[in-house]
């Protein structure tokens, strides 16, 4: 169960916009914050491995929204599922990813993967 959880996690885990093609997946993702988490201190436990990601060319763009109590919901758009799969694997060993069991509660994160079928001021 826990590696799954860091699995799903890693979604938290790509550069705000980095335009990188056409979209292809679509990854909607929330979990909540761990109790006393600020958002200060789970943007900053995401922003290395934002940098890390990024380095891979292969996300569209990104938003990331807090909701109320500490809620929060991802959108990564992707240009290939199998790149997205590997990449989000390959996360999970990265030290950029230490940090963030501390802030986001994995037991909350829920992922959903969807094939876009139209987009609106995304990619090339």
């Amino acid at each position: 169960m826990k590696l799954k959880a860091l699995s799903l996690a890693l979604m938290l885990a790509a550069p705000s916009v980095a335009f990188a093609g056409e979209p292809a997946v679509m990854e909607i993702i929330t979990f909540d914050a761990q109790p006393g988490a600020t958002a200060e201190s789970v943007k900053a436990a995401l922003g290395p491995i934002e940098d890390k990601m990024g380095q891979y060319g292969t996300l569209v763009a990104r938003s990331v929204a807090e909701g109320p109590d500490g809620q929060w919901t991802m959108v990564n758009y992707w240009t290939d599922r199998a790149a997205m799969n590997r990449i989000n694997e390959e996360a999970l060993t990265w030290p950029e990813f230490g940090a963030l069991p501390g802030v986001a509660n994995l037991e909350t994160l829920q992922m959903q993967q969807l094939d876009i079928d139209t987009t609106v001021g995304l990619g090339d």
